[in-house]
């Protein structure tokens, strides 16, 4: 939601995130960039489109960033509503899902059903799944039999420990923000971005309570021009 960690100085404000966001998409230079819980704001980044849907989730707006490149392809559009933004690529016969997925243990089975529709409203065989999805790795099973992969990142992405946005959090570790893909496709080059943000040698803090994904989605068969 683009809140002020409280480890942040106190004139930090909403558009210091964003422009901090804008400075890390910048250095990464990705072709996507995903963003959950937004609070209907979308931070601007001048190398990059924005997919003309930003639904709710249970909590704040969904956003897909498109580099121009790709954007020439003229993606196409989808939404699950309340959960999801799917970005077609059809020259390249993949779809990108954007998710924010139901929050809390007891919301396993509302997860399994909301992978099941973005499934049902995917119109690639291939797909990858990434964001928010708030799954347990005790779940990883039940969402491999609706046939998902989901290899996990290589560093939590949820780490009360080390990150202390809103002060004292419970100090468990997890896998909230992850990836989920079809048998077409694989993830390489996984990595989490979970250093703080230091500003003028002050102690360093974090942009939001999860830690930011990244990595190349890539043809499994590695076909030419599948990358």
């Amino acid at each position: 939601m683009l809140e002020r960690s409280q480890g942040a100085p106190r004139d930090w404000n909403q558009e210091h995130t964003q422009a901090e966001v804008r400075r890390i998409v910048l250095d990464l230079s990705p072709d996507l960039v995903l963003l959950q819980e937004l609070p209907g704001v979308v931070p601007y980044v001048e190398t990059h489109d924005m997919i003309r849907a930003n639904p709710m989730s249970h909590s704040g707006n969904l956003a897909t960033l498109v580099g121009h490149d790709l954007m020439e392809e003229e993606p196409a559009v989808e939404v699950v509503p309340g959960v999801s933004v799917l970005v077609t690529f059809r020259q390249r016969d993949v779809t990108i899902a954007n998710v924010h997925m139901a929050p809390g243990r007891a919301g396993a089975a509302a997860r399994i059903e909301q992978f099941q529709a973005v499934l049902d409203a995917c119109p690639t065989a291939d797909l990858a799944i990434v964001g928010d999805t708030n799954t347990r790795t005790g779940e990883e099973r039940a969402i491999a039999d609706i046939g998902l992969s989901g290899p996990r990142p290589p560093a939590p992405t949820w780490d009360g420990r080390r990150n202390r946005f809103r002060g004292e959090t419970a100090g468990f570790v997890a896998y909230f923000t992850r990836y989920f893909i079809s048998d077409g496709l694989a993830i390489e080059e996984a990595k989490v971005l979970s250093e703080p943000v230091v500003i003028d040698g002050l102690p360093g803090f974090h942009l939001s309570d999860h830690f930011a994904l990244a990595g190349n989605i890539v043809a499994a068969d590695r076909r030419p021009g599948r990358r």
